[in-house]
């Protein structure tokens, strides 16, 4: 078997944790539009389930579980779309050579990861719904059960690879180093949390005389 018959039978789910530079390629070049909507859709059902880990249960399970289903796409594309844009800009300034249509590709198949959270999460959620919806503080406070601490740190481990993926997936759509894959992600990362933190300070720059004033 040649290289090229190898490549066109590159799974991207599976190669995108031993291979993940040649299973975004492959994605970018050969993969379909209706592969990129499946991804949309399972990497949205699984960005919807981890948007709901340590928060309120306002509805029975099987009600955020179809609500992720339904919102976790839409925001997925949302944030897809604007990350492409950013990332395909900033990447211009490494001397970066992709365009937006591969980037968008790019930032999908860097979400692989995650979709193989998906059936640990609905374990998690189905088994052990009273951690499962712990809040972060309450957490540390709990007496931790060894099955929700197994879940927790692959949720952990697979997040970690997939920040990994991700920086060599913008890297691949621009075909320079991981490296710089890795600071077209954190620039706009460190300057988001710049502005939170210098709008944090102001605000209470502005309220503390408003305060002393009035007593």
């Amino acid at each position: 078997m040649n290289d090229v018959e190898k490549y066109e039978k590159l799974n991207p789910f599976t190669a995108i944790w031993t291979r993940p530079r040649a299973a975004v390629r492959h994605v970018i070049e050969e993969k379909s539009s209706g592969f990129i909507f499946l991804l949309i859709v399972l990497a949205g059902f699984a960005a919807g389930l981890l948007s709901s880990l340590d928060s309120e249960q306002f509805l029975p399970v099987g009600g955020m579980i179809l609500i992720a289903l339904f919102f976790g796409p839409i925001g997925v594309v949302v944030s897809t779309v604007i990350g492409a844009g950013i990332y395909l800009l900033i990447g211009k300034l490494f001397k970066g050579k992709g365009t937006y249509t591969e980037m968008f590709r790019a930032i999908l198949t860097g979400l692989i990861p995650q979709i193989w959270l998906i059936p640990i999460i609905l374990l998690w959620m189905l088994l052990l719904p009273e951690t499962y919806f712990l809040q972060a503080d309450d957490m540390l406070l709990a007496e931790p059960d060894f099955l929700s601490l197994v879940f927790l740190i692959i949720l952990g481990v697979i997040s970690a690879w997939t920040f990994f993926v991700q920086c060599k997936a913008v890297a691949e759509a621009h075909r320079f180093s991981a490296w710089k894959g890795f600071f077209v992600i954190m620039i706009p990362t460190v300057l988001v949390i710049g502005v939170i933190i210098g709008l944090i300070a102001l605000f209470f720059t502005m309220l503390l005389p408003a305060v002393g004033g009035a007593n």
